[in-house]
This record gives structure tokens, sequence and C-alpha cells, in this order.
């Protein structure tokens, strides 16, 4: 090896050890730059004022002043206590349930089940007749007179006149089941869903309930099957609930999404496998709807094309260059944003809902070996209007964080035509957003619900 090759050898490591050694300082550089722009406070000004005193019991004025002082005197146990150490109260226990047994078996029938005659009753322990009528004696009123809890590890047998209760308490509960006003699933909603409830007249399974279910898989709408219990709850009708029994039923299919209002084929199917559920369980069938289904549901498509809109805007590299990859990471993640598995940073609510997010311009996904590496020369913001819950407030949110890089990385913001976005452009977003929203809310159909995500899916 010459010594012109050794002498480039040497000049390449020097060069990326002097590289790696930029990067690694540059690095630092923005994360205590990051640091000192999103300090977070040393202490909570909520909580400063706030001081817990455990040994400080709070006492109402009002009831300390009515309330009579009590005694601190111990409750008395249900056993009476013995002054000699060595009892055993176990023991004694035992032998008092012991003694009621004996008593019980010695007897030709139970007490508790004995038909007693008031012309001939007599009380125990007099010996004059008592003149009411003797209530029947049970096993806990025994343990009681003994001086014994009945938790003592005996207990008493339901006797066939309670169980008659308990059983037509579950029959009349399960009538007013059925006679109470209908109340729909909360996940279905008859504005964009295609409602039918089954009365039925005899509770159903719910595998029975499900098997209009089989044929209908290949349709491209969601549909939802709910049953009614006794204890009035809806439950998803799933293989879980398959042998649970159910005195109604609730089936929705959405009528339209971004892909597009629902058919009339697969309307027609629906409708048909609903009506036969109700032929074979001999159910009443109740259609929440209007008239025409198929038009309703091109209307409904006809409104998400109107209010599905993206607030986008751009954040273009200036005169400085492109952005460094390092840098970037630091300040999305100072302000709050995270990277996903699609490769774009997310601004997510505390129950994980997207607000919106911060892609790379050029359509590379980001990724964390990329954004070590790689230089970036834009920055694209999108916010999904329907689907993001008070869109002005998280709109001037992402204004806010777009502006705090485009000082920190030397850019600039820019719309779709790459004209510069200044605060007039920026209102009239703001305006566009609050017309849709109210658009949206008259439907009845609020941005960022459980049925607009649905919808605009």
């Amino acid at each position: 090896m010459t010594d012109l090759q050794l002498a480039l050898l040497a000049l390449g490591a020097l060069i990326i050890l002097t590289v790696i050694a930029f990067n690694w300082w540059q690095e630092r550089k923005i994360r205590k730059e990051a640091a000192e722009h999103f300090a977070e406070p040393s202490q909570d000004a909520l909580m400063d004022d706030f001081h817990v005193d455990p040994n400080r019991v709070v006492v109402d004025e009002a009831m300390s002043a009515t309330a009579p002082v009590l005694e601190e005197e111990p409750f008395p146990p249900t056993i009476p206590l013995s002054t000699d150490e060595n009892y055993d109260y176990e023991h004694s226990l035992d032998e008092a349930v012991s003694a009621v047994a004996e008593f019980e078996k010695d007897m030709a029938v139970p007490i508790h089940g004995m038909e007693v005659s008031f012309a001939d009753e007599t009380v125990w322990g007099s010996d004059e007749p008592k003149q009411t009528p003797l209530e029947k004696a049970t096993t806990v009123e025994l343990l009681e007179e003994a001086g014994l809890d009945e938790q003592a590890g005996y207990s008493s047998p339901v006797n066939n006149a309670e169980a008659t209760d308990i059983h037509s308490e579950d029959q009349t509960a399960s009538q007013q089941v059925k006679n109470e006003p209908i109340t729909l699933p909360a996940n279905i909603n008859p504005q964009i869903d295609l409602v039918a409830v089954l009365y039925l007249t005899q509770p159903a399974t719910g595998n029975a309930l499900c098997e209009f279910l089989l044929p209908l898989a290949d349709i491209d709408k969601p549909i939802y099957a709910y049953g009614l219990a006794l204890d009035g709850a809806w439950h998803m009708l799933t293989g879980e609930q398959g042998q649970a029994e159910f005195v109604r039923a609730a089936c929705s299919l959405q009528l339209a999404d971004r892909a597009g209002p629902i058919s009339q084929e697969s309307l027609t199917r629906f409708q048909q496998a609903i009506d036969n559920t109700g032929r074979k369980l001999g159910a009443q069938v109740e259609w929440q709807a209007n008239t025409d289904s198929l038009r309703y549901a091109s209307e409904l498509d006809q409104f998400c094309i109107e209010v599905d809109k993206m607030v986008g805007f751009h954040l273009s590299q200036g005169v400085s260059g492109p952005f460094t990859g390092t840098k970037f990471r630091g300040l999305a993640e100072a302000s709050g944003l995270v990277l996903r598995e699609d490769g774009a940073f997310h601004y997510e609510s505390e129950t994980s809902q997207k607000l919106f997010s911060v892609m790379n311009h050029d359509n590379n996904p980001f990724s964390v070996d990329m954004l070590r590496t790689n230089v970036i020369r834009g920055l694209t913001f999108q916010l999904d209007i329907p689907r993001v819950r008070n869109c002005p407030e998280v709109f001037n949110l992402m204004v806010l964080i777009a502006k705090q890089m485009e000082g920190s990385l030397s850019g600039q913001l820019v719309d779709d035509n790459q004209r510069p976005l200044g605060e007039m452009q920026i209102e009239k977003i703001r305006q566009q957003l609050k017309v849709i929203h109210s658009t949206m809310v008259a439907r009845g159909i609020v941005p960022g619900s459980s049925i607009a995500l649905r919808l605009f899916s």
C-alpha cells in the first residue's frame, strides 16, 4: 500500500470522526435550546397553597354544636367475652351451633317449616298462652336469641315461598323491560344509520339474533347489532353473548362514509335479512328511518363532501438551507409531538386521538435513523376538520407550534401555492373552520364525536 493510499485512508477517517463529533455537538446544543424554550415550571401554582395535615381532623362546626358527645365505649361483641384468659371462644361457638342443630333435629319438622294453629299456640318460657299470632321461627332468630351471629358459619335455607317470590320478581323485571320506551345504544345513531328495532315476543339468544349477519359479511359499510338484556342494558352481539337471552334487538347499517353512499343492492339485502329474522323469531320490526333510505344516503354523502376539508400549510427552508433532522426532532418532541409508525409526528389528545400532524414535505416518512442522518427541505402541517373536536382551538395551537419552528429553523410558512402565509390568510382559515363547525352541528354531527369519526373514516 503506497503512502498516498495511507494518507487518503487517514484523511477519510478524520472526516468521519469530525462529522460524528459535529452531529453530537449540534444535537446537544439543540436539546439545550429546546429545553430553554419549553422549560417546565418548577412549581405548580395550583398546589402552592395546598397542604395536607394528616394529624388534623376537620369537624363540621354546625354538626359538632348540635351533636351529642358520645362516650368512647367499645361496641358489645356478638359473643359475650369471658374474663378467663384460657376461655375457648371458638369451642363455645361450635357448641352453641350444635345445640341449635340438635334442637331442630328433635322436632318432627324444622321450626321454620311448621304449620302452627293459632288456637293451641304457646310462648316458650311462659305458662299462659299468647293471644297474638306466633311468627314462624327461623334459625337466624334462634342464633340471635342464643347470643350468636349469623356469620358464625350457619346459614338458613331459603324456603319455597322465598324462591317463588324471586321467580316472580324476575318475571316482573322482564315485563317491565319490554314495556319501557325504546332507547337506542350509544353507538347507533339514526343520523347516519338505517336502524331496525326488533320487539321479541319471547327472549332469544345472541346466536339466534346474529344469524342474519352471516350473509351480510361482504357489505362494505359497518353493521352493528345489539341485544337488550333483562337488566335493561344493551350488549353488543358477539361470540361472548351467544348464549345470553335478550328481549329486544337493535340492528343498524351505516348509510355513507368517505368511500361514498350505500348501494341499492346492499341496502335491499340488509332490509330483507332483518325482515326474515323478524318472521323467524315472531318479532315485530320497527324501522327508524326515512321512507327513502337510498336518497337519504345520497344526501348524507353530499353533506360529507361539503364539510370534509383538510387544513394544511407548509414550513419551507429559508436562506439558511434545509433543516437538520436532529434539530427538528428536538423541537417537535419539546412541543408535544409524538412520532408514530406511519412516519409522521402527531399531536394527540389525552385519549390518544390525533388532533393534527406534521409530515415530511418530500413524502419520505420520518424515522429515528432518517432524522439522525438526513436533512429536511420542508414540513407539512395538516388538520382533519371533521375528525377534530374544537377545531378553532386546535388550529390556533398548530399555528403557534409552526411559528415557533419557523423561527428556530429559520424557515418560512407558505400555503399550497408556496406563497407566504401571513396573519390575514390565517384569519381566513379560522373563519372557514367556524363555518364548517356550525354546519356540522346544525346537522346533528359534532366534529370529533364518535358519530363523526365513523362517518369520516
